[in-house]
């Protein structure tokens, strides 16, 4: 039966380890969680473990038996995993946190609260662009036959996640024993997405055949795989909190509001083609050669409507109070101040003030402008190996070339377009939301229309290249003290290289002047955008085309308008670098067990890894001579080493009955990304008045952050497919790379620079408890009943002395979070359905230091409410070979809800979508 799979269940298994590029689990055993006797002796009520049953004892089973701490989601039929793409299927995972990106689908994991993962594919690592991280997205479900979630290192594992790894799994060659046709076709309706009722089509096929011959077996496997979405995303979003006294003449003097209120739509289309394939040759039962590729590739058409209110701007401003008065720290424009006037500060601009609260506000003959974003994106990423598996008696030797080149470009280009609007009405928080509405929608009137503020261009390309080979042995004793000893090389050999160009002009004569009718642009120049919820009901509004702003006779159109060159501009070059870097490593690692009685016996792993890491750098920087006050760009480059010992230990003991307990102890490593190694300066002019000229910079002597992890548990393993386990984990982090701002005059311009250094320190702790369990002696019809579940709890801290954030949880981590589900399997049905909540975490600064905050609240975060999605899905069997699927995310319609600093301060809405699918599966 192929049905859904879900294992999320928290493990730590460490033994006798395979080579990375080899990893096979054991195979089954009768009851998964049993010994073989216990198995045999319950010979007469042996259950037939089929579908996703069969899938979630297979995840168990990696789960005890893995030589690392593992959490594994194995799809229960060819190119079938449990949810519609990889991260969502990872947030089911114990102590993995996602998010939910811009197009509405799962992305950004974090494994504990740490995002600095080392992505591997069969192994090998894997990334996207530049980065040192892969986007999971990028690579389709349908593609893969498993995901393993690493929380801990063995020697023989690839260095480069603090937070620890994840190796998605594709199907080989010789995993099948006959010729095999599989596929699957899918259709899903998204909310959002529109009024049409779009069907968003993915389709996959997998062709595989094996052969005898007198040269041994010979296999082969081709598998390809597309979808294509149209989606939709709103947004609502409270401007920067600002004293009122900063408004219009008349205002209030003691209140703090929004300075605005802005929404937004991200919209448009991607495509994912997707193609890998496998040869395998196995001239004996000992040699193993393969070759086996991928190419991964993305294609969107990224659209965003971004309507923005100035209600500061207006000739009135009336607000209503509300009953929280504290005291602020303000600054003569209104806005957050750090500088304030005290006996040991007599210089200081800003004072201490007590505000209250304004509920809601009025403002009147206000600036409205919506900006319009087309962007053009594309990805591929291509992979190609080869390499063999061979044994000589008790001696295994694999060894693995592989190259990967990865190409990421984006075109963007936006407009700016607006006039003065009669009426905006905004309540700051309804139901922990933003609402806001303009008595006659003057936003979809035409009239009065003309350029606002600048227009924008950002062209970037990047691209990454990694030629790497590995090979290591392992010697298996067989039996004694000492079980096996393992050591091995890889080298390693990367590029990056990245250029943009970001920036543009003002307005035409200033915003607001030139009309949008006098341009001359085409008379269908302007369509109606996607409403927001919380904008006037959802009523549609304005735009400038975005399918326009893709042409390029219409981009040289508004180039000249603008008053610069029409023609596509150059990369600039302080924001272009280059980076080469080699890597060596090198491990050993050794095997033990001991006996200590008919039942009880200890083993596990101890080891070592080595590692050198040789990078250059180059990139640009602007530099002005203090004497002539001129500048000019002049390259910067450098040159760094690192070298690193990553030991690592663990101890299994198994007490027999399926009780053990674990203890590991790894030290991790992950290098700071190339954009954050960058030598050069780069920087922007804003020409909105709210935000602030803002430029960053790289450090290339940044060294690698580093963490010494430790983890316990207790498992318990029992009847067919059933466990539970209480995992104890603690991270010990150094050298947490951080990012501080500074302010720097340069051509007679203050800017904002964010640079990222070696500063920080932080540590967390947690448990995750996890389990499942099948219901089997309940009556007939109903023993097809079965639950799952598991719950995280993580207690983080930066421990970085003098840092703003010292004291406070690490970004991006919430303390809490769980997933619960109930699946069924019986009479050809499937079925499952899983409620995953997170708690409230904080995951960055708001405002670039802009936004008001009382005085209690010494760091500015935006935080993110607590939530919890539920999805289902269901499955019949036709027959032995065809499945019918319907799927549902996000079912109860839950939204991301952003909070200033504290829940009260309600900063943005963001409208998750919810999703249906219907289709079929076939397997012959």
């Amino acid at each position: 039966m192929k049905q859904y799979l879900y294992a999320s269940v928290a493990s730590i298994a460490l033994v006798s380890s395979a080579s990375a590029i080899a990893q096979t689990a054991p195979a089954a055993d009768p009851a998964v969680g049993q010994d073989p006797s216990a198995a045999a002796d319950e010979g007469a009520e042996d259950i037939v473990v089929t579908g996703i049953r069969q899938s979630l004892a297979r995840a168990a089973e990696i789960k005890r038996e893995s030589p690392a701490v593992v959490d594994s989601i194995v799809a229960e039929d060819i190119g079938k995993l449990p949810d519609l793409t990889t991260a969502s299927a990872l947030q089911r995972v114990p102590g993995v946190q996602v998010v939910v990106g811009g197009n509405n689908e799962i992305v950004g994991a974090r494994i504990r609260g740490l995002d600095d993962i080392i992505t591997t594919l069969n192994g090998r690592e894997i990334f996207t662009g530049v980065g040192r991280g892969f986007s999971f997205q990028d690579l389709p479900a349908e593609a893969l036959a498993g995901v393993d979630v690493y929380k801990s290192s063995s020697a023989e594992r690839i260095e480069g996640g603090v937070a620890g790894g994840v190796d998605m799994r594709l199907r080989r060659a010789l995993d099948f024993k006959e010729l095999t046709i599989a596929g699957s076709a899918r259709a899903t309706y998204l909310k959002e997405a529109g009024s049409d009722d779009t069907l968003n089509p993915a389709v996959s096929l997998l062709v595989a055949n094996r052969w005898s011959t007198g040269a041994g077996d010979i296999a082969a496997m081709l598998g390809i795989s597309y979808q294509r979405n149209k989606y939709a995303r709103p947004i609502a979003w409270n401007d920067w909190t600002r004293a009122t006294s900063a408004a219009p003449a008349g205002s209030p003097q003691n209140l703090h509001a929004p300075t605005g209120f802005a929404a937004g739509v991200e919209f448009g289309h991607y495509e994912r083609p997707q193609a890998n394939f496998s040869l395998e040759w196995a001239p004996d039962p000992t040699s193993k050669i393969y070759v086996e590729g991928l190419f991964a590739g993305y294609r969107g058409n990224v659209f965003q409507a971004r309507p923005t209110f100035r209600a500061y701007t207006g000739s009135s401003f009336t607000a209503t109070a509300g009953d929280t008065c504290e005291d602020f720290a303000v600054g003569p424009d209104g806005y957050y101040s750090g500088n304030v006037r005290s006996p040991s500060n007599p210089t200081g601009t800003g004072t201490i003030r007590q505000l209250c609260n304004a509920t809601g506000y009025t403002a009147r003959n206000l600036e409205y402008y919506t900006a319009t974003v087309a962007n053009r994106a594309r990805t591929d990423i291509y992979v190609l190996a080869t390499g063999f598996n061979k044994e000589f008696g008790a001696l295994t030797w694999n060894t693995d070339i592989s190259y990967e080149s990865s190409t990421n470009r984006n075109n963007s280009f936006r407009v700016d377009i607006g006039k003065r609007i009669a009426e905006l009405t905004q309540i700051r928080d309804v139901n922990h939301e933003v609402q806001a509405t303009t008595p006659g929608n003057p936003m979809n009137d035409p009239a009065g229309l003309a350029f606002a503020n600048g227009m924008t261009e950002d062209i970037n390309r990047s691209r990454g290249t990694l030629w790497a080979v590995m090979s290591d042995m392992k010697y298996d004793f067989g039996g004694g003290f000492l079980d096996h000893l393992q050591a091995g090389v890889r080298i390693a050999r990367r590029k990056a290289d990245f250029e943009q160009y970001l920036g543009g002009p003002p307005a035409p004569g200033g915003s607001f002047v030139t009309p949008l009718s006098a341009a001359g642009l085409p008379s269908d120049i302007l369509v109606q955008a996607p409403g927001v919820p919380q904008m006037n009901e959802g009523a549609s509004f304005l735009q400038i085309d975005p399918n326009y702003l893709l042409q390029e006779d219409i981009k040289r159109q508004l180039r000249t308008l603008y008053r610069i060159s029409p023609n596509t501009p150059a990369f600039d070059p302080t924001r272009d670098y280059d980076a080469q870097e080699k890597s060596y490593a090198g491990f050993i690692q050794a095997g033990y067990n001991i006996a200590l009685g008919d039942t009880i016996a200890i083993d596990g792993m101890v080891g070592l890894r080595v590692t050198r890491t040789d990078r250059d750098i180059a990139g640009s920087g602007r530099v002005t001579d203090p004497a002539t006050s001129t500048s000019s760009v002049v390259l910067v480059q450098r040159s760094t080493s690192d070298t690193d010992l990553l030991p690592n230990a663990s101890a299994r003991i198994k007490f027999g009955g399926g009780l053990q307990s674990r203890f590991n102890y790894s030290k991790t490593l992950s290098r700071p990304s190339f954009g954050q190694l960058n030598p050069g300066l780069s920087y922007v002019v804003s020409y909105v008045n709210t935000i602030q000229n803002s430029g960053s910079g790289g450090n290339p002597d940044l060294k690698p952050q580093k963490a010494d992890s430790f983890d316990a548990s207790l498992e318990y393993y029992f009847g067919s497919s059933n466990y539970v386990s209480v995992v104890a984990f603690y991270r010990d982090i150094k050298d947490r790379i951080i990012s501080g701002t500074e302010a720097r005059t340069i051509d007679g311009l203050q800017y904002v620079i964010s640079t990222p250094r070696n500063l920080g320190a932080a540590k967390i702790k947690g448990l995750e408890v996890g389990g499942q369990l099948f219901l089997d002696f309940l009556p007939e019809g109903l023993d097809g009943l079965g639950v799952i579940g598991n719950f995280t709890i993580i207690d983080s801290e930066v421990t970085t002395p003098g840092d703003r954030l010292e004291g406070l949880p690490l970004l991006g981590v919430s303390k809490y979070n769980y997933n619960a589900g109930l699946i069924f399997e019986k009479y050809g049905i499937s079925a499952r359905a899983i409620y995953t909540y997170r708690s409230q975490y904080f995951d960055g600064d708001i405002t670039n230091g802009l936004s008001l905050r009382p005085v209690s609240i010494p760091v500015g975060l935006n935080g993110i409410r607590a939530a919890g999605r539920l999805d289902f899905g269901l499955n019949y069997d036709l027959t032995p070979d065809i499945t019918i699927s319907l799927a549902g995310t996000n079912v109860t319609g839950q939204r991301t809800r952003n909070f200033e600093s504290r829940e009260d301060f309600v900063r943005e809405v963001r409208n998750d979508d919810t999703t249906y699918s219907l289709g079929v599966r076939f397997n012959f």
